[in-house]
């Protein structure tokens, strides 16, 4: 159980979402997510990959570097991000 936040992730054309160079050149901001921020995600009510950290989204993808510091692209239609506590 997690005590950060829960953010569903699901885009609306409305959003704003930079390219994925910006991204990385900015302090993003997604729904109270920051670039560097510690994470959580869950997918199904199931932990994806232990914990990780956020980069930003990109066309309806939550991009992350996960503990192994590989970089993941997961679709945001199905799952759940929760800021680990203690991160700002």
């Amino acid at each position: 159980m997690s005590n950060g936040y829960i953010f569903e992730g699901n885009l609306n054309s409305s959003d704003n979402v930079t390219s994925l160079e910006e991204t990385f050149l900015s302090d993003f901001d997604f729904n109270g997510l920051r670039r560097g921020d510690r994470i959580q995600v869950f997918s199904s009510g199931n932990q994806i990959d232990g914990n990780g950290t956020f980069i930003g989204v990109q066309d309806g993808f939550l991009i992350w570097a996960d503990s192994s510091d590989n970089i993941n692209t997961t679709s945001l239609d199905a799952i759940s991000i929760s800021r680990i506590a203690g991160t700002a």
